[in-house]
């Protein structure tokens, strides 16, 4: 029988249990948007999510990956199933593999209020397939894509809580050293794209935040090398 020191030590020389709430997900920075692309366009978008939106003032401006990591309120890592076939040889019965198959994973966000997150699956769904209606409301074309122009790789990362950490602010300007964390499990998703948007639910309950919810489908999925180190440093403002 395992005694608790037992459980203890193990715990102590792997660094502790992995908690539900140290995780972080990389999303696409979704091509063929308005404005420019490329090395350019990646650069507006870091220096865009510095800048507050106000909404009706400021052009809609869609999330950056790491907006929306840290707007994501819930996800998780994904299954697989092995799918077999019952064949008798014989007396015997037994189960034989013939595929695998993969089931769509949730991703929950928190709504902020110029609903950037939600104009951000919006034009995702809009390079799948047309609908029949742009985005001023003009009648258009009902098209389906192919899907390398819509499918993209998403990361999931399972993180370590790091067992020492700092952070300071100086002005506007905040930075963080943690050291002992990092990635303990990473997984890509191939070929992943949003196939529903859950509807935003509203009530009169006076603190009550809203959420959306997104499915999305992929491929397959593999385990990827870990991206986020032993010792980590944050910038940020």
């Amino acid at each position: 029988m395992t005694s608790i020191n037992q459980l203890k030590g193990m715990a102590s020389s792997k660094l502790g249990f992995a908690r539900s709430n140290q995780f972080l997900i990389e999303l696409p920075r979704l091509e063929n948007k308005s404005g420019p692309g490329g090395f350019l366009g990646a650069a507006l978008d870091v220096v865009g999510s510095f800048i507050p939106s106000v909404p009706g003032l400021t052009p809609d401006r869609q999330p950056n990956p790491r907006e929306l990591n840290v707007l994501c309120q819930g996800t998780g890592l994904p299954g697989k199933q092995i799918l077999t076939a019952d064949r008798k040889v014989g007396m015997i019965n037994e189960k034989i593999a013939y595929g695998y198959a993969v089931s769509e994973l949730s991703l929950t966000f928190y709504m902020l209020n110029d609903y950037s997150v939600k104009t951000y699956f919006d034009a995702w769904m809009a390079q799948i397939i047309d609908d029949g209606y742009g985005s001023s409301g003009q009648k258009t074309a009902q098209i389906v894509k192919y899907k390398d122009e819509y499918a993209y790789s998403v990361k999931i990362h399972q993180l370590r809580k790091p067992q020492i950490g700092f952070s300071a602010n100086l002005g506007p300007i905040s930075a963080g050293l943690g050291l002992g964390g990092g990635s303990v499990y990473t997984v890509e998703l191939l070929e992943a794209f949003p196939t529903t948007i859950n509807e935003i639910t509203f009530t009169n309950d006076l603190d009550g935040i809203i959420q959306v919810t997104v499915q999305l489908s992929y491929t397959n999925w593999k385990r990827v090398k870990p991206s986020q180190n032993f010792i980590n440093i944050d910038i940020g403002f």
